[in-house]
């Protein structure tokens, strides 16, 4: 629990949050080493910070000391820094981790962190363009594949800016959706 006289480390903390560097840290490391896939650093602050998990500066400083420390590299992947733990701090990031950190904390962080791998990858492997409409509204057209192996490509009516919005959430989270809904309705 934060200290009442520093409300500048709990800023931004959600219930549940990592108040303390050292947490923080651990959690960074510990997400490093479960995820399949690496974590770029603008993605890791956004779990950390969009969830309510940590303060943005705690973040940053955290993350500082472990590449420091050399405990966290950064390694360029696709034009992106990511987050890369060494082999000789895994096993002791991971049980320090299970042993240190809320459960709770430790889920959200994981499960925020695969969703937004999960919308960068579908948002390279498919398209959304939206033409807006002298009425206000947008035409979204939802494509999968590239060109020569496009699969389908739809477009559609949204009378305002949220659905649209909503529109193109929805459709990153899972395209599959959308091929079986219209390949259901024409099949």
């Amino acid at each position: 629990m934060p200290n009442t006289d520093d409300n500048f480390i709990s800023a931004g903390v959600a219930p549940g949050g990592l108040y303390s560097r050292g947490e923080i840290r651990l959690l960074l490391c510990d997400l490093a080493g479960q995820l399949a896939q690496p974590l770029s650093v603008p993605a890791a602050e956004a779990v950390f910070t969009g969830e309510g998990l940590a303060n943005y500066f705690e973040f940053h400083a955290a993350l500082r000391e472990l590449t420091d420390a050399g405990q966290l590299e950064l390694r360029p992947n696709n034009g992106e820094m990511v987050l890369f733990l060494p082999e000789r701090c895994r096993r002791a990031a991971q049980y320090m981790a299970g042993a240190e950190l809320p459960r709770l904390a430790r889920d959200r962080a994981l499960h925020a962190a695969e969703q937004m791998q999960r919308l960068g990858r579908n948002g390279r492997d498919n398209r959304i363009t939206v033409y807006p409409t002298k009425d206000g509204g947008y035409y979204i057209t939802f494509r999968q594949g590239e060109s020569a192996d496009m699969l389908l490509s739809v477009t559609v009516y949204a009378p305002d800016r949220e659905q649209s919005e909503r529109l193109q959430r929805n459709f990153l989270e899972n395209p599959g959706k959308l091929y079986s809904a219209v390949i259901g309705a024409v099949g």
